[in-house]
Formats: structure tokens, C-alpha cells, sequence
């Protein structure tokens, strides 16, 4: 009796343990939706909630040309292109390297997609042919900056 009690313990905790780390495991400072309006600062918003990974451009003004290769050891998975014009692209590069290429005036262009498995997530960012700045990529809720670009986040 006490065997079987004691498996049945350890089963459900490598349940939860399974689930926490592939739905919770990405930090806290990239969760929730950046605030973007029509205001916004010409950048690269970007955060994660249940719905899996968003990436979205805004250039309130003049034609702003985003490239941007994100890498990462899992997989990508439901790949999904949000707004996108003519001339507009999101590219798989095999199943760990997405590259985007957005022309972004005027409105907001964007990417939703899911990592399956993997440990971290490498975004390279540039617009108009050169790194952006790291003080014009907002993450998570809060807007947050990361410290450098190209960056890494981790589980």
C-alpha cells in the first residue's frame, strides 16, 4: 500500500513538474502585452503569455524597414503572421530560426508563434539596416528593455 502511495506521489509530482516548465518556464519580465497604440515609439514589442510567443513592429510614421532572426534550440511551431502588407515576410529557416522582414509605416506589423521544448530563445533586432537600439524593444507588461541586442532570454 505504502509503495503504490508513494508512486502514484511521485507520478503526479513529474506531472506538474512537466506542465510548470513548458507552459511557465519563460520569465516573468516577458509575460503580458507590451501598451502599443498608434502612438507608440517606433520599435520591436515583444512578449509571451499562454497563447505562446508575440512579436510585433510599430513605426508611427515613416516606412521603417525590420529584419529580425530569432533562434532557438526547441522548436518553432504554429507559425502565424499577423497584418502583414505586400513585400512583407516571416521565413522559416528549418525548424529553429525564423526570420522576419517587415516594411512597417503607419501601423503595426507582427509574428505569433510557440517553441516547443528548448532552454532559450536569441532575438537579432535591426531596423533600417542596423541594430535598433535596446531602449526602442519594449517586453513584457512592463515595457522592459533588454540589455543589449542582440539578446537572449531563457527559461
Amino acid at each position: 500500500m505504502l509503495r503504490r502511495s508513494l508512486i502514484a506521489t511521485f507520478a503526479a509530482i513529474a506531472l506538474v513538474a512537466t506542465f510548470a516548465t513548458s507552459a511557465f518556464a519563460w520569465p516573468a519580465n516577458v509575460q503580458g502585452t507590451p501598451d502599443i497604440d498608434a502612438n507608440s515609439m517606433t520599435g520591436y514589442y515583444i512578449w509571451h503569455n499562454h497563447a505562446g510567443w508575440h512579436l510585433r513592429t510599430h513605426g508611427p510614421d515613416n516606412e521603417h524597414d525590420f529584419t529580425a532572426r530569432l533562434r532557438t534550440d526547441g522548436t518553432f511551431t504554429d507559425v502565424d503572421p499577423v497584418a502583414l502588407e505586400n513585400g512583407d515576410a516571416v521565413m522559416e529557416e528549418g525548424d529553429k530560426t525564423l526570420t522576419i522582414h517587415f516594411h512597417t509605416f503607419g501601423a503595426t506589423d507582427g509574428v505569433n508563434f510557440k517553441i516547443d521544448g528548448g532552454n532559450h530563445l536569441l532575438f537579432d533586432l535591426k531596423v533600417d539596416g542596423k541594430h535598433i537600439d535596446k531602449d526602442d524593444i519594449f517586453l513584457g507588461s512592463r515595457g522592459v528593455h533588454p540589455r543589449h541586442n542582440p539578446f537572449m532570454i531563457k527559461r
